[in-house]
């Protein structure tokens, strides 16, 4: 994905992102691996700076992992996978997401990856959920680049429920424990989120309340909650329109951040996705950069 920002008293800059090769077999019941990796952050032009100069490009290990079906629809999940909290976590490449920026409900109070086991079960019936419940014993596989310091997680638990009808709306309730890496501090997170189609309107939404025990001395409060919603216009199969709330009050600040999102796509062919929006925040200024921001996103 290539993006193209003007934030508000910053540098304007050019630079890729998110560039991923994928590799997946599929062999037999036992042996189905799967990996991601990524260069983000490559720098291309950036106001008073050189050209490829101006931010640190990074290897990032996005996935890697191993599926065993058990059963026909009960799957196996062994290494390092995206997190069931929310579905932007599960979608999270540029194509498939309505926006460049991305809400804080969506990663910030969760570890965005997951190392060690998931059991899968996916319904023969859309009436019942898709159940992903998952244990991660230590640290991750390889560091999360993204990752916020002081929220480094380990011995997580989780189990997340997703119903899906006509292959467009979702519904999705999460439950998550996880200690504070480094700590005694430890969490507990519920969620929900949505994503709900009435002809050409898309509404989308996620909501997160996260519990601390033992909090770190350093922390404002014990507890922490966000949730944004957003609706999508689409005018024909190639525009859309998008705008977009969003109220976060984080554990380490006493001013709650809220932001808003205007802005449209443009798909010219499926897998090729043109944004351009606008972003403003007011509040505690967590990380949303505000301003004009652009990008080509491309699946392939």
């Amino acid at each position: 994905m290539v993006e193209a920002e003007a934030p508000k008293g910053g540098d304007a800059e050019l630079f890729v992102d998110d560039l991923a090769i994928f590799v997946q077999g599929r062999f037999n019941r036992f042996f189905n691996p799967f990996f991601e990796g990524e260069v983000a952050g490559m720098p291309v032009l950036k106001e008073n700076h050189d050209p490829f100069t101006g931010r640190t490009a990074k290897l990032v290990l996005e996935r890697l992992y191993n599926d065993t079906y058990l059963k026909d629809n009960l799957v196996l999940r062994l290494g390092k996978s995206l997190t069931t909290v929310g579905e932007w976590n599960t979608i999270h490449a540029g194509p498939l997401v309505p926006n460049t920026t991305r809400p804080l409900t969506t990663h910030r109070s969760f570890s965005e990856f997951t190392s060690g086991a998931s059991l899968i079960y996916t319904p023969r019936d859309e009436a019942w959920p898709t159940v992903t419940a998952y244990w991660q014993p230590d640290g991750g596989l390889a560091k999360d680049i993204d990752a916020i310091e002081d929220r480094i997680f380990h011995n997580i638990k989780g189990v997340n429920l997703s119903w899906t009808k006509d292959f467009e709306n979702t519904i999705g309730l999460s439950f998550q424990t996880a200690d504070v890496t480094d700590s005694s501090e430890s969490q507990t997170l519920i969620g929900a989120d949505a994503h709900l189609v009435f002809g050409p309107v898309e509404i989308r939404s996620e909501l997160t309340q996260t519990w601390l025990h033992n909090p770190k001395a350093m922390r404002v409060r014990d507890s922490e909650f966000g949730v944004y919603g957003q609706a999508s216009y689409n005018i024909d199969e190639r525009w859309a329109l998008h705008a977009r709330y969003e109220y976060f009050k984080d554990r380490d600040f006493v001013n709650a951040s809220e932001n808003a999102l205007f802005g449209f796509s443009y798909r010219p062919k499926p897998p090729v996705v043109w944004k351009l929006e606008y972003v403003t925040q007011w509040g505690q200024e967590l990380d949303i950069e505000q301003g004009f921001k652009a990008s080509l996103a491309v699946l392939f």
